[in-house]
């Protein structure tokens, strides 16, 4: 974990998420996808919800899901996740993998602010 003051002041927490975050998640991941627009279908946003909290936990269970969020008084402002990927063995690699970067989103007041580049360090 990771304390920062951003431009405005406002402490900001950099951490590895946890389960209890996922509904945040889901929240952050609708508004990435709708590029911000405001809920025009509740029953849209909620099914997609249930569907996103499902196969992140196939993720999660699998071991290969590997969340980053920055928080402020305690909200999560800003995700990026990591999916490890497993390479196909070498000699001199057996086990190896690599990450794929996915899910980057900041709320739209955090941006161009540092947010995101200090989550991605």
């Amino acid at each position: 974990m990771l304390d920062k003051r951003n431009d405005r002041g406002d402490i900001l927490r950099f951490r590895l998420s946890t389960p209890v975050d996922i509904g945040s998640l889901a929240a952050l991941r609708w508004k990435l996808c709708t590029d911000d627009s405001p809920v025009t279908d509740s029953s849209a946003r909620k099914k997609f919800i249930a569907a996103f909290q499902s196969a992140l936990m196939n993720i999660e269970e699998q071991g290969r899901f590997v969340p980053f969020v920055a928080e402020s008084n305690s909200q999560i402002v800003a995700v990026l996740s990591i999916i490890k990927v497993a390479k196909i063995p070498h000699p001199d690699d057996i086990n190896g993998q690599w990450g794929y970067l996915t899910n980057v989103y900041t709320l739209p007041e955090f941006r161009n602010k540092g947010t995101g580049g200090r989550l991605l360090a």
